[in-house]
């Protein structure tokens, strides 16, 4: 993750939306006491080879380091702690700092002063003396941290807000989702909220830094963000930060009436006097930036831009592929689903009609889900009992949410499983069956609770993969259409429209933030698969708004697919898709180079079973 230690977005960006979002020890239930302890995983008792004292020793010295490292991290603030436990006083978080952080120099500098100090402890160890599961997670863990160093002359680089992924939709998003198991999670709420105009101050003041430096966004993302917050302040009276905060109160049994209406009152005030203010100051600031912007492209128009790029694609598909290895590796999957789609239309000229007007038989997600759930049984492990509710993005947000999203489950409370599903006009259309097979199942859902239940290392609910978490949900979305019930030709030209598209857009964004492509080239290039030349303005505008966001999907994508496909063609008859799908679900969240290295290892194994 780009940045393994930050205040607010290691809690927002990666744990709100698992389109999305966060996540070693598994606690399936509350404790029986407050005095519950946060423990590392028993997989670490496990003895190795190496069984020696002083093996013993540094493994214990071991599982103390990330079980204090994420203690540390996560009690920076009360945000954090709330966003990874529903019962945090019963594991000891009590007291932590009401906090969202800032976006200033100062905090940026601490972090990555931080981060190398956690390298300088990591690299102290004795690898060899660790266990197995020890040896991943020290990988994980010190790989991700100097990647994170890798940033720290990239400070104006980060972007806070955009249209659809930005804190002013993020935050909200959290905010909704925050658990009242008791009355003092209603305190720490109420104190947090407070701190909103604070930080989207601190947020403005770094967009107005970047802005005078030459580094401000374009006018029509500065539209696009209007547009955003204006929708979020559109219903006052009903807000949903109201509406749901008196829904979830008036479920505590702890808190007398009174005192819930005088809560009442005092979040309605925030929301109505602060909060909704604050927006309507950030309208104002972003339209005093308007006209600014030096650079309406890719970020290879900025100094060093080309580096910062490169780091993102790093960052944001765990792929330690270089961009051009990508761009390569892309431009042969372009061709290859270009010829998939020409030869199996050619054999059947209705196949695009049939795609079209496909549809499951209901479009009732709790039974879509049920149907998938039974279906992957024949080529997935086992998954564990799940608990989940399917609601719709509220009204104030949906116009700038994504379609659907997922939100992972505490550590404490791992049953309990959230979808929601955009029911925006924009997204009319859309076919519930693919999307809740990657946000369900095989999807986020299974795979978030499959892992969690593995009982991995503590620190790894911190480590959390876009490209392994995107990659997956994305192998699990196309994966789904074999259940479908569509005939075998209608399966695979649906698979290689939807990678078709994917390759256009990831090749798209090389194009502009490596090789600088202009609007109008970016236009050319779209034009010159077949797309409508109508679609390029959006095109350009959303890749420029968030830099290698479809690369996030469909690289991760298609590590997973090559490596599948090599097992296949290694190990033949003795090739076991559920395994291979166990294999991959065992390790979870990682970087691919640290996936392939154990990758070899079964496949090995693998070829001398009989």
């Amino acid at each position: 993750m780009k940045k393994f230690y930050q205040k607010i977005l290691t809690v927002l960006l990666l744990i709100v939306l698992v389109c999305t979002s966060c996540r070693s020890v598994t606690i399936n239930s509350k404790p029986d006491s407050n005095d519950s302890e946060i423990t590392t995983s028993d997989k670490d008792n496990e003895t190795d080879a190496n069984d020696s004292e002083e093996a013993t020793a540094e493994q214990k010295k071991f599982d103390t380091f990330t079980s204090d490292l994420f203690k540390e991290i996560v009690s920076e603030s009360s945000l954090s702690v709330h966003s990874y436990f529903s019962y945090p006083e019963d594991y000891g978080f009590k007291n932590c700092p009401y906090t969202l952080g800032d976006a200033s120099k100062e905090s940026f500098d601490e972090d990555n002063e931080k981060v190398q100090k956690y390298l300088d402890e990591l690299v102290d160890f004795n690898y060899d003396y660790l266990t197995d599961n020890q040896k991943l997670t020290y990988d994980i863990l010190k790989t991700d941290l100097e990647d994170t160093l890798n940033f720290s002359d990239f400070y104006l680089y980060e972007d806070y807000l955009s249209p659809m992924s930005g804190i002013q939709t993020s935050l909200p998003s959290f905010l909704g989702e925050f658990e009242f198991n008791a009355k003092s999670d209603v305190k720490d709420y109420i104190e947090l909220i407070k701190l909103i105009p604070d930080y989207y101050d601190s947020v403005m003041s770094y967009e107005s830094e970047k802005a005078e430096k030459g580094m401000g966004i374009p006018d029509f993302w500065i539209d696009s963000l209007i547009d955003s917050c204006n929708e979020f302040i559109s219903n006052t009276d009903n807000h949903f930060l109201i509406t749901t905060f008196n829904d979830k109160i008036n479920k505590l049994s702890d808190i007398e009436s009174s005192e819930k209406d005088n809560y009442i009152k005092e979040n309605t005030d925030i929301v109505k006097n602060s909060i909704l203010p604050a927006y309507q100051k950030m309208i104002s600031s972003l339209s005093s930036l308007k006209g600014k912007c030096k650079n309406e492209g890719g970020l290879c128009n900025y100094e060093n831009g080309k580096k910062y790029y490169e780091l993102l694609v790093r960052d944001i598909t765990s792929s330690d592929k270089t961009v051009s290895e990508i761009k390569n590796m892309l431009n042969k999957k372009l061709k290859k689903d270009l010829n998939s789609i020409m030869v199996l239309s050619y054999k059947d000229a209705d196949l695009y009609d049939k795609m079209d007007k496909y549809s499951f038989d209901t479009s009732d997600p709790d039974t879509i889900l049920k149907h998938l759930l039974g279906k992957i049984t024949a080529d997935f492990p086992e998954g564990y009992d799940t608990n989940y509710t399917v609601s719709d993005v509220p009204k104030d947000i949906e116009k700038y949410e994504n379609p659907a999203y997922y939100y992972i489950p505490h550590i404490d409370n791992t049953s309990k499983n959230n979808i929601y599903i955009n029911r925006n006009e924009t997204y009319k259309d859309m076919d519930l069956y693919p999307v809740l097979a990657h946000e369900g199942f095989p999807g986020h859902m299974y795979q978030t609770t499959y892992f969690q239940n593995t009982n991995p290392d503590l620190i790894r609910n911190l480590l959390r993969y876009t490209g392994y978490i995107e990659g997956w949900g994305l192998y699990a979305e196309l994966y789904s259409f074999n259940y479908s019930g569509q005939d075998k030709d209608t399966i695979k030209f649906n698979k290689a429209m939807q990678c078709l598209s994917y390759d256009v857009y990831c090749l798209a964004d090389i194009g502009i933030h490596y090789d600088g492509w202009s609007r109008q080239e970016t236009k050319d290039f779209i034009t010159s698969i077949g797309y409508d030349e109508s679609v390029g303005d959006e095109i350009f505008e959303t890749l420029v708004e968030d830099p290698a966001v479809y690369l996030a999907y469909y690289i991760g994508y298609l590590e997973f697919t090559d490596m599948k496909e090599t097992a296949e063609s290694e190990l033949g008859d003795k090739f076991n898709t559920k395994d291979f799908h166990k294999f991959i679900l065992d390790i979870g969240p990682a970087q691919f180079e640290i996936i392939k290295d154990r990758f070899d290892t079964w496949l090995s194994r693998q070829k001398t079973t009989a």
